[in-house]
């Protein structure tokens, strides 16, 4: 009988020690062991794909130890790159390395960990892609009242020293044949980081309006920025410049002038992802008039589907404190919107 579990038990190490060669192994904390293929590590979160649970999410601080069949590449926050397959957290906040069959080694502290297997784009390989685009159910009161569909869209590229984005918002409605909706809206950015949060840039938008009198407004200018957050779970970019705005209207004289102008674009994940906060706005005020200020903002929920897809609930907010003849200062705009993220 002795011998059956002597036998049995050297079986079972065997067995597990096959399993870690095939699969990356996490150690947690608390003693349990976790395996499958490590994907990425960030905003303090280990991505683990599994075939017991799909991917999963575990906290990187909460991690004892980890062991991997191929080299990971960690990022600290000094934008230092290390390639290792053993890594070891210690109760003190340090973070130790080794080679196979060699002793562990302090390399850093725990905290100063950025990424694990950071994207190519951090790495300064070619340009991360991501896009969006919707289509919205919308309840609107204020110049208008009626339901309609609109469609909106978001592109951007970044690179390590740079990005590209786009956006695009067309409203085109009729009721009972009679055109009541005739708006649209296209910006396009470039910025140049010359630092990791720092950033310069010029901007270029394009605005119609009808039912407000608008037939085009078009403003031009550079811009400084600072990206505060630029994560998956958090994203938080400010930015501020001067500008030229031009001013082609249906009825009223044609304007241009110089302007200060601000943009926010702020999201944010809660609740494991369940659910995403955003934010985003435009200023432009009259630096020759002050008393003219527009605002522009759309803020809302997104709640991730599945296979990309997204529903959104949001409200859209213009402000005008010196509007046309027989516009409202204030235009509120409610929607709800299916869309697909990549």
């Amino acid at each position: 009988m002795g011998l059956m579990y002597k036998i049995t038990g050297i079986m079972i190490v065997f067995l597990v020690s096959a399993v870690s060669a095939m699969a990356d192994t996490l150690i947690m904390k608390d003693g349990s062991v976790l395996m499958g293929e490590i994907l990425k590590q960030e905003d303090n979160t280990i991505t683990l794909k599994t075939t017991y649970a799909g991917t999963i999410h575990i906290k990187w601080d909460q991690v004892e130890s980890l062991q991997s069949k191929d080299p990971v590449t960690i990022m600290l926050n000094t934008d230092e790159l290390i390639s290792t397959r053993y890594v070891h957290n210690t109760t003190d906040g340090i973070t130790q390395i080794k080679k196979k069959d060699e002793n562990w080694k302090t390399a850093f502290k725990t905290e100063n960990v950025s990424y694990i297997n950071p994207d190519p784009w951090r790495l300064g390989q070619g340009y991360k892609i991501t896009g969006r685009a919707n289509l919205a159910l919308k309840t609107r009161h204020g110049n208008t009242t009626k339901n309609e569909l609109d469609m909106d869209g978001r592109l951007e590229f970044r690179s390590l020293r740079d990005r590209f984005t786009f956006n695009g918002v067309l409203e085109n409605d009729t009721n009972r044949g009679d055109q009541t909706e005739d708006n649209w809206i296209f910006d396009g950015k470039y910025d140049y980081f010359v630092s990791k949060k720092r950033y310069y840039g010029i901007g270029l938008s394009f605005e119609r309006d009808r039912f407000s009198d608008l037939e085009l407004r078009t403003v031009l200018g550079p811009h400084i920025g600072r990206q505060f957050f630029e994560t998956r779970a958090l994203n938080l970019r400010l930015e501020a410049g001067l500008s030229k705005v031009y001013e082609d209207n249906i009825e009223a004289d044609n304007d241009d002038y110089a302007a200060f102008n601000w943009h926010t674009n702020y999201d944010q994940y809660f609740f494991n992802e369940f659910m995403q906060l955003y934010h985003r706005q435009n200023g432009i005020l009259n630096l020759e008039n002050t008393n003219r200020l527009t605002l522009h903002s759309w803020s809302g929920f997104r709640f991730p589907v599945k296979f990309g897809f997204v529903a959104s609930v949001e409200l859209e907010f213009e402000y005008d404190n010196d509007p046309k003849p027989t516009v409202h200062k204030t235009d509120t705009t409610y929607r709800f919107k299916l869309g697909y993220e990549w």
